[in-house]
């Protein structure tokens, strides 16, 4: 083990208590994969799914997160029924295990730079919707570039709010969001994708043959709409707060598909963007205008690995043509 390796986690022995380690364990033998796999549970508050982030079985990553206990002495996670969280010392050891990977990362980096090649682990989280802009062939096109990269794709099933904390905890090194703002504490934001987001009705609604309508108007309507920190979600009820109108959400859904299926059989209203919506609902133009973007998410303040630095020259020429 290197002696900056070391160094972190000798910082680590002086947060929790090791007066009680057992089986003659030393903190000296702690393994960069225990804190791999450490962080993917952490990040995915499930054994299952961090062994799926690390494409191992559960087994492994249980039995080697139980030695590391047992090596720094304290027990870092409560394993709940439905969730795992961290206890206060696997909170201590977070940032460390990550500052830990991050400089074993940037040795790997080195490595490569001085055979001319770039190869590492990029973690990518998407959205579930995309609209035109294909996820698919972008990482297809970086993978025949970059062989030795493996880009880890995770898609949201909780909203951008959740992908971009993410992105700020280190959980994620780049992600595929929605977002009105520009610029975000500890992010950087650049917008690859925008288009207009319209109303959309079933096609025997009183509405559906109007030219436009105002998001004044539609206020008593039953709408169809996305989870609190879904960007489009955000986007709809700034809008409204914008008209000084209160509208009814009769229900909540994660697929835009879903929406347009319900909204078909007259279950509801709801505002998509236009790459979402398909002929088999009315789609009509807003008087206010309203965009929905793609952004990709970045850490500041954070060097990103030569990898993560490809994949994100990639996603911007991509955005560009």
């Amino acid at each position: 083990m290197s002696s900056i390796v070391a160094l972190r986690l000798h910082r680590v022995q002086r947060i929790i208590p090791l007066s009680s380690i057992a089986d003659g364990d030393r903190v000296g033998r702690v393994q960069p994969h225990q804190l791999e796999y450490f962080l993917a549970v952490a990040d995915t508050g499930s054994f299952t799914r961090g062994a799926e982030r690390v494409g191992v079985v559960q087994s492994a990553v249980s039995a080697a997160i139980a030695q590391l206990e047992r090596q720094l002495g304290a027990r870092l996670l409560e394993r709940g029924y439905h969730r795992i969280t961290l206890t206060a010392e696997g909170e201590a050891l977070l940032p460390h295990a990550r500052s830990v990977l991050d400089t074993i990362d940037g040795a790997r980096d080195a490595v490569a730079a001085a055979r001319g090649e770039v190869s590492g682990t990029v973690l990518l989280g998407t959205l579930s919707f995309t609209g035109p802009w294909d996820v698919a062939d972008l990482l297809r096109d970086f993978q025949g570039r970059h062989p030795r990269v493996a880009v880890h794709l995770r898609q949201t099933i909780a909203g951008s709010a959740t992908s971009m904390a993410d992105v700020r905890s280190g959980a994620l090194d780049l992600a595929l969001v929605s977002t009105h703002a520009a610029s975000l504490p500890g992010l950087e934001i650049d917008e690859i994708h925008r288009e207009p987001m319209v109303f959309a009705c079933a096609r025997d609604h009183p509405l559906a043959t109007r030219r436009e309508v105002s998001v004044a108007e539609l206020g008593e309507l039953p709408f169809i709409d996305y989870p609190t920190g879904w960007g489009n979600r955000t986007v709809v009820d700034l809008a409204f707060a914008a008209a000084g109108v209160v509208r009814a959400i009769r229900t909540e859904v994660t697929d835009f598909h879903l929406a347009v299926s319900l909204v078909g059989r007259d279950l509801g209203v709801t505002i998509l963007p236009i790459s979402a919506v398909d002929d088999s609902v009315a789609r009509i133009p807003l008087r206010e205008p309203l965009d929905w973007t793609i952004n990709l998410a970045r850490p500041s303040g954070r060097k990103p690995s030569r990898a993560t630095a490809r994949l994100v020259d990639a996603i911007r020429a991509t955005a560009a043509r």
